[in-house]
């Protein structure tokens, strides 16, 4: 390792080097601010040959610690030093048992803003700093060791829900292992230190047998570990409920529902049995009533239950559950289409917040409300960790394992993955998966190899545009066509360049915009694009758009904090627009409509031969459909 961090107790030599770098006194007072929930921890930067070339200083309360001081002698800096530092601390303070970390820093420190961000940290906080005159940046980014492990009793179920990525495992055929095999190789985990088991699927209780094997030797551990169960509930009888009941262990059972009703219990679950939807919920209260602890599971799903949050809570609690958790859909490559179910678990935030106090952030992926009629009923919102970026999973994730006890250490790539056949081998395999996630860390950041977060942070999209100038006339014409509204959006969108601009902004091959959509206004926005153009003699202008940050925008408290950060950056805006939205979905084809300063556009997204097939439907249009000659930018404009 060429950096390392050594712990040191000598606070004369850290003065010094603090002196060496900073030309000032490092307020030694701090280094006796200890409490029993308040720690200093100090360490001196080494460089590969041993010699002492900087200093980090991690003041910690409660479950967070703060990078209070560092910094690197001038002669000693190196490219990476940086984020060693931040590594090797942020490990030190997880295994300390510090769960957050936060670092202070200024809007004109764009190369530590710039390292933070790669790093995995958000910005939690801004405000105006009157010494320095800028913008005071608190960045977080949660801290864990990596202690919890999955294993999916079977890959089969007894539901095709729409949804269905088979807990990342695919749906290969497994080898057939015993279960005595199963609980060595899950023992020897727990040996490692995996202190939480999470038994899943498939459908778990399609091996009842199996799950009770594995929960009565579990129960004989000297320490058991903590078990979490995940079924459908459909299979949940009152002989499984008691088995559960008797694990002496710390046991939850979070039970799957993602509807309030029957007509769409079997939409989503893909089941044709009446009264299926009537049993889990039977089989909920009766395990609620039993003295279990019971959470629901509840992915949101756009046009299916996205309107039913209120619902949904409402009937986890008349069900005796402790709480109820809210998940974001998973669009993986080769399932494009499921996008069209996507719904953004920040806009249901809005509704909770209508009967619930919070959010309080328990990490970069949970936030935890309670109910203000029931403050002991939890509402649980979660993006699944891939959705924030592999920067996170070793922080984050548990570790999955197959039927047949394959650890597969990437939720979405299952293919890769390392058979485990002897408990000498299991740490073996996870230092493997280990390599990989970080593999993946590095390259990847905070984007994920195969996942969609968002249809309009997907790189190198081709978008083709046409000047609609009846828009009621052309809505009512797809409506003839066999097409449906699908969704509608409001966006506030503000364009900005530098002040000292080069011609590709000129041209509109490089844009910044800031925005917020009209649903949550909370967050603000910052998007920074490329495009290329291609001007075709038919069907007009070919937009080429890569995003910059292909994980989504970088989010600010307001409108107020974004603009002052642009300005710092001598940006200046040059247009602002109110857009309006719709998505039409066809037979087999999908349309994007949009309004902007009263003119109406239409884009098609994908191939050339989507948009000839456009131009084939807009034939039969009696109505006015031109294609744009010039960039979509430059048209809008033209209205102001």
């Amino acid at each position: 390792m060429t950096w390392r961090l050594t712990e040191i107790n000598d606070p004369e030599k850290i003065q010094a080097i603090f002196s060496s770098i900073y030309n000032d006194t490092l307020p030694i007072e701090a280094y006796h601010a200890r409490t029993d929930d308040s720690r200093i921890y100090i360490y001196q930067v080494k460089w590969l040959d041993d010699t002492p070339s900087g200093f980090a200083i991690f003041r910690c309360q409660g479950q967070e610690s703060e990078l209070w001081q560092a910094g690197v002698l001038s002669e000693r800096r190196r490219q990476g030093a940086g984020t060693a530092l931040l590594k090797q601390g942020e490990h030190f303070m997880a295994q300390f048992g510090y769960t957050r970390m936060t670092v202070k820093t200024f809007n004109r420190c764009n190369i530590m803003l710039s390292m933070l961000l790669r790093r995995g940290y958000r910005i939690h906080r801004t405000q105006h700093n009157d010494l320095q005159d800028d913008l005071e940046i608190t960045l977080l980014r949660e801290l864990k060791l990596r202690k919890e492990m999955r294993y999916a009793l079977t890959e089969k179920c007894n539901f095709r829900c729409l949804f269905c990525h088979n807990e990342g495992l695919g749906h290969a055929e497994r080898n057939v292992i015993s279960d005595e095999q199963v609980f060595n190789l899950l023992q020897e985990t727990v040996r490692l230190g995996h202190t939480d088991i999470t038994l899943t699927g498939g459908e778990p209780l399609l091996k009842k047998k199996r799950l009770q094997f594995l929960l009565h030797r579990l129960g004989k551990l000297d320490d058991p570990p903590n078990v979490t169960i995940i079924t459908n509930g459909s299979l949940l009888d009152q002989q499984v409920i008691e088995w559960l009941r008797d694990y002496p262990g710390n046991l939850k059972i979070h039970l799957s529902l993602h509807a309030t009703d029957e007509a769409t219990f079997k939409h989503i679950t893909q089941t044709t049995t009446d009264g299926l939807f009537h049993k889990v919920v039977d089989n909920i209260r009766a395990a609620s009533r039993a003295g279990l602890t019971v959470k629901v599971n509840h992915v949101v799903l756009q046009n299916l239950n996205h309107t039913k949050v209120a619902d949904a809570v409402d009937l986890a609690r008349s069900l005796g559950a402790s709480a109820i958790k809210f998940l974001e859909l998973l669009v993986l490559e080769g399932r494009e289409n499921d996008y069209a179910m996507y719904y953004d678990l920040q806009a249901i935030q809005r509704q909770i917040e209508q009967f619930a106090d919070g959010p309080h952030h328990l990490n970069a992926r949970q936030f935890i409300y309670r109910h203000k009629a029931d403050s002991q009923f939890m509402i649980e919102v979660t993006r699944c960790t891939c959705a924030i970026g592999c920067s996170h999973c070793s922080e984050m994730r548990d570790r999955t394992f197959s039927s047949d006890m394959s650890y597969h250490p990437c939720f979405v790539r299952h293919k890769k993955f390392y058979p485990v056949t002897q408990p000498e081998h299991v740490q073996n395999v996870l230092s493997k998966g280990d390599r990989i996630i970080d593999g993946y860390s590095v390259k990847f950041g905070d984007s994920s190899p195969t996942l969609i977060l968002k249809e309009k942070f997907v790189t190198d999209k081709r978008e083709f545009f046409f000047h609609v100038k009846d828009l009621s006339g052309f809505q009512k014409f797809l409506v003839n066509q066999g097409f449906a509204l699908k969704n509608r959006y409001g966006f506030h969108l503000e364009y900005y360049w530098p002040a000292s601009r080069s011609v590709e902004w000129e041209r509109f091959e490089r844009m910044l915009k800031i925005g917020w959509d009209y649903h949550d206004q909370s967050q603000v926005g910052l998007i920074y694009t490329d495009h290329r153009y291609i001007q075709h003699p038919v069907i007009g202008f070919e937009t080429i758009t890569q995003y910059l940050n292909g994980t989504g925008p970088m989010n600010f408290e307001n409108a107020e904090i974004a603009r002052h950060f642009l300005d710092r950056l001598d940006f200046e805006k040059y247009l602002e627009q109110e857009w309006n939205l719709q998505t039409w979905q066809g037979k087999d084809q999908a349309l994007s409509l949009a309004i902007a300063d009263q003119k109406s556009t239409v884009k098609v997204s994908g191939t050339i031969d989507n948009v000839f097939e456009f131009m084939d439907l807009a034939k039969k249009y009696n109505g006015t459909i031109e294609p744009l000659q010039k960039p979509l930018i430059e048209f809008m404009r033209e209205s102001v």
